[in-house]
């Protein structure tokens, strides 16, 4: 089983400060949903947060830099 999935992979080809913009957006809702307490919208926003997380931890990679380089 692979750590990062398909969708982290192409996802990562974004550029970084995009993700990065993204990834603090979806923060922030995070933070507001906590406040609600709904259970389903956390879940439903950490899904989306994670994401970007691991998109932004794939660029770090040095199979994603090796992919760069052959492009």
């Amino acid at each position: 089983m692979a750590f990062f999935k398909k969708e982290h992979k192409e996802l990562a080809k974004k550029p970084r400060n995009y993700l990065q913009k993204k990834y603090m957006e979806s923060e922030a809702n995070l933070i507001r949903a906590s406040a609600t307490g709904s259970d389903k919208n956390i879940k439903k926003i950490m899904k989306e947060h994670g994401k970007y997380e691991y998109a932004l931890l794939y660029q770090n990679t040095p199979q994603f830099r090796k992919k760069l380089k052959r492009k």
